[in-house]
């Protein structure tokens, strides 16, 4: 893996996390690849198959919450052939609901991505949550 390929990917990463964080769907979305064979594994232990199931879920996400705030650390990025990469984090997420009550979330976390052109996507994602969150992801 090029040193080149690894800033990218993590930049792509910290891109997606603030894309989240402002619950931007469209800028959030950018980072996805939007095709019937996406997948994305919730840790709570859901499956979307497919963008658009996985795009209403979030979309209800984002009208609901008032405030979300995903943190990622000490992401392991490895490419294949330069067009292909698999990254895992360590990820917390804190969500606060319009009644003000918030509950924290958090595990670990693979991509699986693929290099359209010039730009990196996400085809699969899967979140694994553990009892223990980790501390200052």
């Amino acid at each position: 893996m090029t040193e080149e390929n690894h800033k990218e990917i993590e930049d792509f990463l910290r891109s997606m996390r603030q894309a989240y964080n402002t619950q931007d769907m469209k800028a959030f979305r950018s980072h996805f690849w939007t095709n019937s064979q996406f997948v994305h594994l919730d840790a709570s232990g859901r499956i979307d198959e497919g963008w658009g199931s996985f795009e209403e879920v979030l979309d209800q996400e984002f009208r609901y919450l008032d405030s979300v705030q995903l943190t990622m650390r000490n992401a392991n990025v490895r490419s294949f052939d330069d067009r292909f990469a698999l990254a895992t984090t360590e990820w917390k997420l804190s969500q606060v609901d319009p009644g003000g009550r918030a509950q924290d979330l958090g595990g670990r976390a693979s991509f699986s991505l693929v290099r359209f052109g010039k730009d990196w996507k996400i085809v699969a994602a899967h979140y694994t949550a553990l009892e223990t969150i980790p501390e200052e992801a």
